[in-house]
């Protein structure tokens, strides 16, 4: 999967504060430095999918890791 394939829902997170928060409350805080842009859908107040990508700047062809999934 490449960024160009997200949904256009999906929040680019590139603050390393909240990706930490992100990443903490997912119980996945030792990826912190491996993945320094995240993006992340929301529902229903909570996070349903979080996707990694190892570069700084998402281009659209950069590959995406899913790092969490609700309900998987």
């Amino acid at each position: 999967m490449r960024v160009c394939d997200l949904p256009p829902e999906a929040i680019l997170i590139q603050d390393s504060q909240e990706r930490q928060a992100v990443l903490e409350s997912l119980g996945l805080e030792e990826l912190l430095d491996e993945y320094p842009t995240l993006f992340v859908l929301v529902g229903d107040a909570e996070y349903r999918k979080v996707w990694g990508v190892h570069g700084f700047v998402p281009y659209l062809d950069e590959p995406v890791e899913v790092l969490y999934a609700a309900g998987a």
